[in-house]
């Protein structure tokens, strides 16, 4: 009996946004305003603005003329992402698989693995 194989690698891959320059003093007067006093307490903010409806914050910015912040806050969370660190450069975490061919398992490569040198 033939069976069907295959080696299968994983990577990570580290990316990140080119670094955007806020003043939180333009965050204080809008609908969710930003009241904290250190740098640990800004991002904090700026990660919860991810979660809330950050375009209306854009616009909130726009409104008030504050075009540097509301473009840098649509950088931080849409810009163009550069992989800084890989390990694809470093070394392969490996493993080899047992099953057979299947497109159904599109989320596995569609492969419908049986076994794996993994576990």
């Amino acid at each position: 009996m033939a069976y069907q194989l295959r080696k299968v690698e994983r990577y990570t891959n580290w990316e990140a946004t080119k670094a955007v320059t806020l003043n939180p003093e333009d965050f204080t007067t809008l609908s969710t305003p930003y009241t904290g006093n250190t740098e640990k307490e800004f991002m904090n903010y700026i990660q919860e603005l991810y979660y809330e409806d950050w375009y209306e914050i854009c616009e909130e910015l726009e409104a008030l003329d504050y075009m540097k912040a509301a473009d840098g806050l649509s950088t931080l969370f849409e810009g163009e992402m550069e992989i800084y660190s890989s390990t694809t450069e470093k070394e392969e975490d490996m493993w080899v698989e047992v099953g057979e061919v299947n497109e159904e398992y599109s989320k596995y490569g569609g492969f419908n693995s049986s076994f794996n040198t993994m576990n």
